[in-house]
C-alpha cells in the first residue's frame, strides 16, 4: 500500500508529497523563480498600481451615485408587493 502521494499544485506548480493517512503535507518543492524577472514584474505592478486604484475608486464612486436610485426602485417594488399581499404577517409568539 502507498503511504504517500506526490502531486503538483495546478496554480503554482509546487511539487507536494502528501501523507495518505493524515492528508498532511510532508514535503514541498517550489519551482525556481528568476529574481530579476520577479523584481521587474513587481516594479511594473507598483507603477500600474495608481491606474488600478483610480479605476477601482471610479467604479465604487459610480456605484454609490446610482445607489439612491437603486434603493428607491427596491423600495417601490417592496411597497407594490406589500399592497398586493394584504395578509397579516404571522406573529412569532403565536407559534408556541
Amino acid at each position: 500500500m502507498v503511504d504517500r502521494v506526490e502531486t503538483v499544485c495546478p496554480c503554482c506548480s509546487t511539487k507536494l508529497v502528501v501523507d495518505v493517512e493524515t492528508g498532511e503535507i510532508l514535503a514541498e518543492e517550489r519551482p525556481k523563480v528568476d529574481v530579476e524577472k520577479s523584481f521587474e514584474k513587481a516594479m511594473g505592478s507598483v507603477k500600474s498600481g495608481s491606474k488600478r486604484r483610480e479605476a477601482a475608486f471610479s467604479k465604487a464612486f459610480k456605484k454609490t451615485q446610482n445607489l439612491d436610485d437603486l434603493l428607491d426602485k427596491k423600495f417601490e417594488e417592496a411597497r407594490k408587493k406589500a399592497e398586493k399581499d394584504k395578509s397579516k404577517p404571522q406573529n412569532p409568539f403565536d407559534l408556541d
